[in-house]
């Protein structure tokens, strides 16, 4: 008799977590668990059969925006079809609580101006149910996802909830409110917050000033380290100063500041680390002093991601060559396919787009940008996308003679219209992904900044964990290893935030797996969805690959199609499933 709640993977490839290397091997799963791993293995569950296709752990993804999306996507697309079965919000110090009754919209502006989630949407989807981050909690909790959800206490909600108008004007906390700001950031964690995050760059801006925190100091940020360490630790996350191409004579100081958080906090600090074209070799420095700090027993990481950072172009996303043009005008509403069509049948309305672009210098993807070898403007892509091509615009129109706003316009027409472009803002200063392989590789990074749920209209970089395998393990020259690539994507992140219930493949862990078709997996092209809450866009990004994704032992989705089970749930640090 086959037992309906048991499964057994059989004959797959076994890439564990660890960083071992891969096997072959039968796992059987009961009751949400991994209860035997090996050859052979003797039972009457449902079998799968997955010869040829890799076994791994779910992947766990640190650094999502998914806190406004939980309220009215429950599958979380793109996550859920990249293989994503763990996410951590509230990243970079932006969140949705604690708040004031009736004070949530400075939240949602902060949120609209540093992730590029229209306020429109978080507006009309949020519910507002709390006001505490314990109460925040249990709402997240009454909800269902595909996958499960960690939520970090974010320091610009905090501030703004403690210090009120003082808070988001950046003026200094008091003693009596640094102390208040460090009893509800325990408070929090001691009721199942798994981190707390907060942001220093000045590049997150807003109104006419810095998001709230920008400017907090350690006289702030230290009380707050030393109360997680008295509810047994939670790792702290941070966007610094300095490592962006902006105020560099403050790097050094950043990474002061995260030793002392964590020894204060005893426990992990990561700060956000790129390569920028300003100074191409400075991550170089930054991780040598990091590791400098080991000595001292502080835990202190870089952040990293596996590509470059990049805004997209198309005729339907936020940004494109052409759209400042005032023959745009009648192309802006029509559907992508309709807009290639009208500019190739009409050589006066493609003259008019190209001639208004090329007088234009101080506009996104122009002259400006693609005649500077250091912002190689690059195509994308038209049947799978290349994040690391061999050619920038600037070169093609060099090596055909085509002028390079024609090359442009070339690109966006192609695939029917689909065609994007690729503007690689950072961790692409040397024409390549050879500095990125050296970040990922080095012992003090961590694999995150995926952004998943922000930016909605310009990048979909949700797709990071396909692109690990296929484009590090599988297909670049100078790769890095299989195991070590999952390594990055399970165990090492779920050890960071303390959920030893996952990340590896092993008996009495959760049964979150992949079953994939390592051979034909690929990202797959990034396009415009219109189902945003209050009329809004984002860019969705699915592949082609996964054959079946485990939550809990419960399969969300078979061949990329969902089942229809939502067995997410909000996990608590120091809880075990």
């Amino acid at each position: 008799m086959t037992d309906s709640s048991s499964i057994v993977i059989r004959n797959g490839t076994i890439v564990d977590g660890t960083g071992n290397e891969p096997y072959e091997a039968d796992l059987l799963i009961e009751q949400g668990h991994i209860t035997e791993v090996g050859r052979g293995i003797k039972t009457g569950a449902r079998a799968i059969e997955a010869e040829g296709s890799l076994v791994t752990p779910g992947w766990v993804d640190i650094h999502t925006h998914y806190d406004g999306q939980l309220t009215w996507d429950p599958l979380l697309r793109p996550s859920c079809w990249h293989g994503v079965t763990t996410a951590i919000t509230g990243n970079c110090g932006v969140g949705f609580a604690p708040v004031r009754p009736g004070a949530h919209g400075l939240l949602v502006e902060m949120m609209e101006s540093t992730e590029d989630i229209p306020a429109r949407c978080l507006e009309e989807s949020i519910k507002w149910d709390w006001e505490t981050f314990p109460e925040y909690m249990d709402s997240v909790s009454s909800g269902q996802y595909a996958l499960d959800i960690g939520l970090q206490v974010s320091h610009a909600a905090l501030r703004y909830y403690v210090m009120g108008q003082r808070g988001a004007d950046n003026e200094p906390a008091t003693y009596d409110e640094s102390k208040e700001m460090a009893r509800l950031t325990a408070e929090a964690i001691e009721k199942g917050a798994v981190g707390f995050s907060f942001s220093r760059t000045k590049a997150h801006t807003y109104r006419d000033g810095w998001q709230p925190g920008t400017l907090s100091d350690l006289a702030e940020l230290k009380p707050i380290a030393s109360a997680i360490a008295g509810v047994g630790g939670a790792p702290m996350m941070f966007s610094p100063r300095g490592v962006t191409g902006l105020f560099p004579d403050e790097r050094s100081g950043e990474i002061e500041l995260a030793a002392e958080l964590s020894t204060t906090a005893k426990g992990p600090v990561m700060m956000c680390l790129i390569q920028h074209s300003h100074d191409p070799q400075e991550w170089q420095w930054v991780l040598d002093l990091m590791s400098s700090k080991r000595s001292t027993g502080a835990q202190v990481f870089a952040q990293v991601t596996g590509r470059s950072i990049v805004t997209l172009g198309s005729f339907s996303t936020k940004f494109n060559p052409f759209m400042h043009s005032s023959a745009w005008e009648s192309l802006a509403d029509l559907p992508y396919r309709d807009i290639a069509k009208k500019i190739s049948e009409d050589s006066e309305l493609r003259a008019k787009l190209i001639a208004d672009a090329d007088s234009t210098r101080d506009i996104w993807q122009t002259r400006k940008f693609f005649e500077k070898t250091t912002y190689p403007l690059v195509p994308f892509g038209e049947n799978s996308p290349n994040y690391e091509p061999s050619e920038s615009i600037a070169e093609i129109s060099a090596r055909s003679g085509i002028p390079a706003l024609e090359v442009m316009m070339d690109v966006l027409c192609s695939n029917e219209g689909m065609g994007i472009l690729n503007y690689p803002h950072y961790n692409y200063a040397d024409r390549d992904l050879g500095a990125v392989r050296e970040m990922l590789l080095h012992p003090r990074t961590r694999l995150g900044l995926s952004d998943a749920g922000a930016h909605l209209e310009t990048l979909s970089d949700a797709s990071l964990f396909t692109f690990m395998l296929t484009h590090w393990a599988r297909d670049r020259e100078e790769g890095i290893p299989l195991s070590s690539v999952v390594k990055m994507m399970t165990s090492e992140p779920a050890d960071m935030f303390g959920l030893s219930d996952r990340g590896r493949i092993a008996p009495g862990l959760r049964a979150d797996i992949n079953v994939i078709d390592y051979s034909n997996l690929d990202v797959g092209i990034p396009w415009l969805e219109n189902d945003v809450p209050a009329g809004g866009s984002r860019l969705l990004q699915k592949p082609n690959g996964y054959k079946h994704t485990f939550v809990s032992g419960i399969e969300t989705f078979r061949d990329g199609e969902a089942t229809g089970e939502l067995p997410g749930r909000l996990l608590k640090r120091g809880e075990s499933s």
